[in-house]
């Protein structure tokens, strides 16, 4: 009989040493979800975008391996932990994604075709690559490129300085440029001469060569840009659940383009669109002027004539769409947001320029380059810029 009751003692002893132990576990998982939780929101809180050292500082955070699935294949996107592998910080395309984005344009294809084409003999110039005044040469080893003439001089500047802007923010969505003296007796020119004269374009101008892509197609606003304009570019962990890694690659190149047509204040693509809405309501349902889609899914940015130079002559008439075009969007790729901060901490983002241009093109002296009035312009927009991106920050 006392056996059995100390046995009895026993498993009550067991039982309620279980329930202790059960009560005390579940207590601790609490308060390790708390902590994590705490320690996310902290996390988020670290990221400041700086206006001391104009420096913009992120943690460090690596997507797993099987966050997403490449292009063609909808994200399983469940929860805003999962939406962190596409927007880190609200405001930034993550890593991640930026690792599935390639450069359209390589560094040594870029040198290659410029040194290839800068005395290559053409033999065929016909009408093609846009403007009336545009022409598609065929040089003698079956290489093509876009020559742009035009209007006058300053076009053919604005082209070539954009590009050039372009590679100083890191953009590679410009097919590479060279530029070129139509000397009628050189090697270069002399077998379409009959053709430039017929055309009345003035000997030794200078005109700009730029290499011709095959099987592109034009390119829609994104709904989302059109849905939004003036409110911000924000994409939600459900409207993200519905996109390809294809469509969000193309977005991170939009977020590039809105960028750089603002400091170019290039009215000669989406702005003109955003311009058209007064009258016309579909506007927007059409293709993009000057742009272009790959079959590999590249934007292609091209005939950049209004950038820089006539686009800021004529500021006036458009300063007000190039504004509502800026504040479409508040997501960024983050190695263009350092290179525009690189750009406001010189406070000579002109000097960056020619210095760039004049390095890679031996015509730049004879061409020339900025005026004083407009690389004021250009460093006060690259300021605006960077006074987005940090609203951007603080409101997000």
């Amino acid at each position: 009989m006392r056996f059995e009751i100390m046995n009895a003692g026993k498993v009550k002893l067991c039982a309620s040493l279980c329930m202790w132990l059960g009560i005390v576990t579940w207590i601790g998982n609490v308060k390790l979800h708390l902590w994590s939780v705490f320690v996310q929101q902290s996390t988020e809180r670290d990221v400041v975008f700086s206006v001391l050292n104009e420096q913009v500082h992120f943690s460090k955070r690596h997507a797993p391996e099987n966050a997403g699935l490449r292009d063609g294949k909808t994200f399983n996107i469940r929860s805003p932990v999962i939406r962190n592998n596409v927007i880190e910080h609200r405001v930034f395309w993550s890593a991640w994604l930026d690792s599935l984005s390639t450069r359209v344009f390589g560094v040594e294809h870029e040198r290659k075709w410029r040194e290839q084409v800068r005395d290559a003999r053409v033999v065929v110039l016909e009408a093609g690559c846009g403007r009336p005044t545009n022409r598609l040469a065929t040089f003698a080893d079956g290489t093509r490129a876009c020559v742009r003439y035009g209007i006058d001089a300053d076009q053919v500047l604005g082209e070539t300085l954009s590009y050039y802007l372009a590679e100083l923010l890191g953009i590679s969505n410009l097919p590479p440029l060279a530029l070129s003296k139509l000397n009628l007796s050189s090697e270069q020119w002399a077998s379409v001469r009959g053709n430039i004269e017929a055309l009345e374009w003035s000997p030794n101008a200078i005109v700009s060569l730029t290499e011709f892509i095959p099987n592109v197609t034009g390119v829609f606003i994104p709904l989302h840009l059109r849905k939004q304009q003036g409110g911000g570019l924000q994409l939600s962990a459900e409207t993200i659940s519905n996109m390809t890694a294809t469509y969000l690659v193309e977005l991170m190149q939009w977020s590039d383009l809105i960028i750089f047509d603002y400091l170019t204040a290039n009215f000669d693509r989406i702005v003109s669109h955003i311009f058209s809405l007064q009258w016309d309501a579909r506007v927007m349902e059409r293709t993009t002027n000057n742009l272009l889609k790959t079959i590999n899914g590249h934007l292609l940015f091209i005939d950049n004539e209004a950038g820089l130079v006539h686009g800021y002559r004529v500021l006036d008439l458009w300063e007000r769409y190039h504004r509502l075009l800026l504040s479409s969007s508040c997501i960024f790729r983050r190695s263009t947001v350092r290179r525009i901060s690189e750009m406001k901490r010189s406070g000579n983002s002109a000097k960056l320029l020619y210095e760039l241009y004049r390095a890679r093109e031996p015509l730049a002296r004879e061409l020339g380059s900025l005026s004083e009035e407009h690389a004021l312009t250009l460093q006060y927009r690259i300021d605006v810029v960077y006074k987005h991106i940090k609203q951007c920050t603080e409101i997000m």
